[in-house]
């Protein structure tokens, strides 16, 4: 009830005026510009275009991929042809997916419809939600439709006209389709730039050291507990509080799980009650980023002094129950307040490419206090301006800015994601990481940050010691200290851990990976191998807690194989486990992560080998610092070990025993005695997957499985034998070679290599002694072939066999034994002796 009349007094106060509509300038391409991009990425086209101009673009373009970083000079220079840069390839991409004469199917969402895109092959990266798509019928009727969401190679979409539904659902209608990129980002921050250029920007993009800082000693009193014994929290609460850095950006740098956004949440808490005539601006890269922040403030704060402002796109059942009273809708309907009414709202919360409608507003140039933006790391550099262009006027040549600016991220997490490769090393790099790495307050000196310009957390209370260890050593120079609960500590001694004291496997799986239609990467092998692990957690128990698929996490950083374990996952019905990319995982958490790494054969660049985009660090170290309680890593060691950080994880599982050979497999290993058949028919009807696609896997893993003596072959040979569980351990000799296959291919792996190399020359060359001892043995054994040649052999021979001819064949052995080991040859052993004695000194 109260959540309800919370709702009305919303609406009763925003229904009377509303912002004006938005209308922002489309972009265009200069005309010289746009030459020089067609006579590069379309030769072909040929060059329309001599002048100067024109060949200017063009060298300029060319030499981006030179740029490591933007000079104050050429900062909006650059920064605007790369957005044109942007346009250009995105449009050139779109018109492949033209589709002509097809058909749509209907949507189990509500006047919905899904475009399948399984005859087009390429990647499907440009067709997103800011998409627009056109429906031409035979009459030339257009039907205009957004995109809701997008699905391997499924698109579906929306009318915006409620009319149109009743036309795409008539059987057998086609349509010639064609996707429309409307830009909206772009022009975001083209009309930002357009802006910031007039006003004093370069105090905020490239700010110096100042040494007066103020630095009032503030009484706080705080709000969340946890931060009493958090120094490095309350630091950068206070700093930002007495503003240390303006006009220059304070940054709070966050690793993974050490209260970033609770920092924050407390930051703005002690803005609003030390200054309650201050207002805030919180911006964020992501939907969901700002939606953690609104659903933690509202805890604090009323509701009616709180404006989540969501763009028109999104729906209303996808609102969370308890953001809805401070959200921008009315009757289910997106809506933008009125000046007036936006006044009244002491803390604004959107994405940075939203708050663009927000400029149109003209606020007083000191009205808003502080803009805090969270995961600036994943923002492009021109996105991080739209903000500070909100409260600045174009006709405003010298104007300052009044608000600290305050930036929180972590450097060494995701970037930006930018798709065009000719800029990926300049729009790829964060505001933040630039900040960092060229301005002066940003860097340390004697080895520690400045405190009036940033603050690093080190408090880790998400991942236990050893989950956090490799990332701590090589991203954060082993500052992060463990702070977590108990829960941190459960999955030890749990029964499938090789290491009970070590909450991590490093399982090996020698898998194959394929390409599919849309050119994303699978492995059928690390599919089984997930779903294997899954269904040995799912029930069981650590300590008392019981795993459940809610505390499951699987990571992949290929969209194809996401897809593969979705799809087996709702076959085996297990509903709950969350699958994603590593995009999708950042800034979240869960007690149990598997990483299938996918990744089978290794690529080569300039004559050195490398493993894709794997390589990456950034990749690397959020894929690794999700677990809580569990990491489990599913890939192929002899090609993930190519790249120094993939090295530095086996060999930290390697030191501790954590690594699972290939032919150890749970669920694998687990069946007894079988035939081929019967396996493959288990895998199948389990985890339902592919018979035949998992049939060379099955065959793969079996003859490991039996070169180092894990499974027993009983019944013939090859892979239609028959097999079972051996009750002897692996053959030593079969470990060794695996564990020295995982190197061999390894450049970085030379001291290893080496060791194998001295064990092997070791077990060939045998020591002097045991030379000396196997000489005597042999010739110690060929006397006692020739004895049965003397007289007094042979007559012994004889009486021997004709004692044994009467009695049973058993008896007749020991007849034969008997006498001949009576029998006295010492001429034979004396010469023996010698010729041992003579074998021995040779």
């Amino acid at each position: 009830m109260q959540k309800r009349k919370e709702r009305e007094d919303f609406m009763s106060i925003t229904a009377p005026a509303l912002m004006p509509r938005l209308t922002l300038p489309s972009i265009i391409i200069p005309s010289q510009l746009h030459s020089a991009l067609k006579s590069i990425y379309c030769p072909k086209w040929g060059s329309i275009s001599s002048s100067n101009l024109h060949n200017n673009y063009k060298k300029c373009i060319k030499s981006l991929s030179n740029v490591r970083t933007i000079i104050q000079r050429d900062y909006l220079t650059i920064l605007k042809i790369c957005l044109y840069l942007i346009q250009f390839e995105e449009d050139l991409e779109l018109k492949r997916f033209r589709l002509l004469n097809h058909t749509v199917k209907t949507s189990d969402l509500e006047n919905c419809f899904i475009i399948s895109l399984k005859s087009l092959n390429g990647d499907l990266h440009v067709i997103k939600p800011d998409c627009e798509v056109d429906l031409r019928d035979n009459t030339k009727k257009v039907i205009f439709a957004k995109i809701v969401k997008v699905v391997g190679n499924d698109v579906t979409i929306k009318p915006y006209y409620p009319e149109n539904p009743n036309t795409l659902k008539m059987k057998g209608k086609r349509f010639n389709i064609e996707f429309v990129d409307r830009h909206w980002s772009l022009r975001c921050c083209h009309y930002a730039l357009k802006i910031v250029s007039k006003c004093n920007w370069i105090e905020i993009v490239y700010p110096r050291l100042r040494t007066n800082c103020t630095d009032m000693e503030i009484d706080i009193e705080w709000i969340n507990a946890d931060l009493k014994e958090n120094e490095p929290q309350k630091q950068a609460v206070r700093k930002i509080l007495n503003k240390t850095a303006y006009p220059a950006p304070y940054i709070i740098f966050g690793p993974p799980g050490t209260g970033k956004t609770v920092t924050l949440v407390e930051t703005i808490c002690q803005i609003v009650r030390h200054f309650p005539t201050k207002n805030i601006l919180v911006c964020t890269s992501s939907n969901a980023a700002a939606d953690e922040i609104t659903k933690r403030l509202i805890k604090y704060i009323p509701t009616n002094l709180i404006y989540r402002m969501y763009a028109p796109s999104r729906e209303w059942s996808t609102v969370k129950n308890e953001i809805q009273p401070c959200a921008n809708f009315v009757q289910e309907s997106t809506l933008f307040l009125s000046k007036e009414l936006l006044l009244r709202k002491k803390i604004i919360i959107t994405t940075l490419v939203s708050s663009v409608r927000l400029i149109d507003v003209n606020f007083r140039e000191n009205h808003f206090s502080y803009i805090i933006i969270d995961e600036a790391s994943q923002a492009v550099e021109p996105e991080m301006l739209i903000p500070l262009a909100i409260t600045n006027k174009e006709s405003d040549e010298k104007t300052r800015f009044h608000a600290q600016i305050v930036i929180a991220g972590d450097p060494y997490q995701l970037g930006p994601v930018v798709c065009c490769k000719r800029i990926e090393h300049l729009f790829g790099r964060s505001m933040l990481e630039r900040l960092m790495d060229d301005c002066d307050p940003y860097k340390k000196q004697d080895g520690k940050y400045n405190p009036n310009y940033i603050t690093k957390l080190v408090q880790n209370f998400r991942s236990h010691e050893n989950i956090l260890h490799v990332s701590n050593k090589q991203f954060y120079c082993g500052d992060l200290k463990i702070c977590g609960g108990a829960d941190i500590r459960m999955a030890l001694n749990w029964s499938q851990l090789p290491n009970k004291k070590f909450p991590m496997i490093f399982q090996e799986v020698l898998g194959t990976e394929t390409r599919s239609v849309n050119r994303s990467v699978c492995n059928t092998a690390e599919v089984l191998a997930v779903l294997m692990y899954v269904s040995i957690l799912i029930k069981a128990k650590f300590g008392k807690h019981v795993i459940t698929p809610k505390d499951i996490g699987i990571v992949t950083p290929f969209k194809q194989q996401q897809l593969d374990i979705t799809h087996h996952l709702e076959a085996m019905k297990l509903k709950g486990i969350t699958v994603g990319t590593v995009e999708t995982f950042q800034g979240q958490e869960r007690n149990v992560m598997i990483l299938s790494t996918v990744r089978s054969k290794a690529f080569e660049h300039n004559g050195k080998e490398h493993i894709g985009f794997l390589s990456n660090p950034k990749r690397f170290n959020v894929a690794l610092t999700r677990a809580k309680a569990l990491m489990i890593i599913i890939g192929n060691p002899n090609i993930l070990c190519r790249n120094e950080h993939w090295e530095v994880l086996w060999k930290y599982c390697e030191k501790h025993n954590a690594n699972i050979p290939f032919e150890q497999l749970p669920g694998l290993k687990d069946r007894k005695s079988s035939s081929f058949q019967a396996i493959k028919k288990y895998i199948v009807s389990t985890y339902k997957v592919d018979g035949e696609k998992v049939a060379p896997f099955i065959k793969h893993y079996l003859k490991t499985a039996v070169s180092a003596g894990a499974v027993v072959q009983t019944k013939r040979k090859g892979a239609t034998g028959s097999f079972k569980l051996s009750t002897d351990k692996p053959k030593d000799k079969a470990k060794g070679k695996a564990q020295r296959a995982s190197l061999v291919h390894s450049d970085t792996w030379k001291a290893g290599t080496k060791k194998d190399g001295r064990e092997k020359t070791a077990i060939a060359r045998k020591p002097a002694a045991a030379v000396k001892k196997t000489t005597a043995k042999k010739a110690l054994e060929s006397p006692k072939k020739a004895t049965p040649k003397t007289a007094a052999a042979k007559t012994a021979v004889k009486k021997g066999k004709a004692a044994a001819e009467p009695k049973s064949p058993s008896k007749a052995k020991k007849a034969v034994k008997a006498p001949a080991a009576k029998t006295k040859t010492p001429k034979p052993k004396k010469a023996t002796a010698k010729a041992v004695k003579a074998a021995a000194k040779k």
